[in-house]
């Protein structure tokens, strides 16, 4: 891949090494980095999320209205490019659709409108079915199509719309080409194109009653297996403390090597809530219309269990990344009580600075999946109440102002769209 980036003047040149080096969906183009250009479309999409994350960060006026001119200039670049055959093609032409799509989910809040959320991460794969296959020999073009489809995948998830063929076909030929192991977040995604599949031919009655029942343990199953086949630098340690902190919802935490292990498991624990909160829906409608049976009361028990099992580690994967900066793996290993983690944040009587969203990503990131797991009808009213103080903790001492949103949402009562919560976070510009 031979994509260059162009900022003009120190400053913007420090606003787009600040958006790469942070926003990890595109952490790959710090790779490709280079002050010269000749890709207009290129230069103006990454001007235009380049300051919107700036606006996301700070509420800038004056940063909102220039990515607003930005993108709209950029669309016109890009279209024009798409016009000729030869740069319609080109690295750099996806690599711009991909920004723009990204533009959109940093300031769009709405997953839902007709399919529109994903139609630049369309407009992309199409391009990509025009190219030959010599550009799967290009671990640069590998990383980035891996990004069109992890991104593709999320978007039929958060909208409901049927993982494509060509979405299928695409991530079937990258896997072919990896020039590393599969990781399990590959592998997870995989399992998610069956989630979103599964749930599409659940909502139009493709499968009976026993046999969507059966399709949702299964795929549960799978989950599991993942968790517990992962190698030794994806697995996650957890500590027993004498006493919890006001960052423990049990007298635990999990600790993960990474942050990007983390997520991992985080997307695991929360999608298998979401499994099993159907099976659960649809056991206790089965139980409804056959009277007493005791092999749906058991499945309804194993679903109300997996669900609290997961929620609970969602919970205590927080303390490792509630305080600024997160702990390290060492520091909160080595740690066997709650001390360390009242020390560093109980005792703040201020807000650490204007909001800022992505200074805090790490505690960010768990936004969602502590909003999954509070928004369970299974799990307890302890829970519920645990995770909404901890997002006001977010709000009040990280300045996330975002946090406080989500526990408002919360605390509304009538159970909320999940995906809409996503996306009012910023899907996976921030998200994942």
């Amino acid at each position: 891949m031979r994509a260059v980036l162009f900022k003009k003047g120190s400053k913007q040149r420090n606003l787009t090494k600040q958006f790469l080096s942070t926003t990890r969906p595109f952490e790959f183009l710090q790779n490709i980095y280079s002050p010269t250009c000749k890709d207009e479309h290129l230069h103006k999409s990454l001007d235009a999320v380049a300051l919107a994350y700036l606006n996301y960060q700070r509420r800038s006026s004056g940063a909102e209205e220039e990515a607003r001119q930005s993108y709209v200039s950029a669309i016109g670049y890009t279209s024009a490019a798409l016009q000729c055959p030869g740069q319609a093609k080109q690295d750099t032409t996806i690599l711009a659709i991909l920004l723009l799509d990204l533009y959109e989910k940093i300031t769009s809040r709405e997953p839902t409108f007709h399919g529109a959320w994903a139609a630049h991460l369309s407009g992309a794969l199409t391009l990509v079915k025009l190219r030959d296959d010599r550009q799967f020999d290009d671990p640069g073009v590998i990383r980035m199509l891996m990004r069109l489809s992890t991104n593709l995948l999320i978007s039929c998830v958060a909208s409901g719309r049927p993982v494509s063929s060509e979405l299928v076909a695409l991530r079937g030929t990258i896997a072919a080409h990896f020039p590393t192991p599969i990781d399990p977040k590959w592998r997870e995604s995989d399992l998610m194109v069956e989630f979103a599949s599964l749930r599409q031919d659940i909502q139009k009655g493709v499968l009976s009653d026993d046999e969507a029942m059966l399709s949702l343990i299964n795929l549960d199953a799978k989950f599991v297996r993942l968790g517990l086949q992962v190698p030794p630098a994806w697995q996650y340690k957890t500590v027993q403390v004498g006493a919890k902190s006001n960052h423990h919802y049990e007298p635990f935490h999990l600790i993960h090597p990474a942050e990007h292990v983390a997520q991992m498991w985080n997307t695991l624990r929360l999608t298998r809530i979401l499994l099993n909160e159907l099976i659960s829906y649809r056991s206790s409608d089965c139980q409804r219309k056959q009277s007493a049976n005791p092999e749906l009361v058991a499945i309804h028990q194993y679903a109300t269990r997996a669900i609290n099992e997961m929620a609970s580690d969602i919970c205590a994967s927080l303390p490792q990344y509630i305080d600024d900066p997160p702990l390290s793996f060492a520091e909160a290993f080595a740690n066997d009580g709650a001390e360390i983690f009242n020390s560093k944040t109980e005792h703040r009587t201020a807000p650490l600075g204007q909001p800022d969203p992505t200074r805090h990503l790490p505690c960010y990131r768990l936004i969602f999946p502590l909003f999954v797991a509070a928004q369970s009808t299974a799990v307890p009213p302890s829970l519920w109440k645990w995770v909404i103080k901890q997002l006001r903790f977010m709000a009040a001492y990280h300045a996330i102002e975002n946090a406080m949103s989500v526990a408002n949402i919360l605390e509304s009562g009538p159970k909320q769209q999940i995906w809409n919560v996503y996306a009012m976070l910023g899907s996976y510009a921030f998200v994942c």
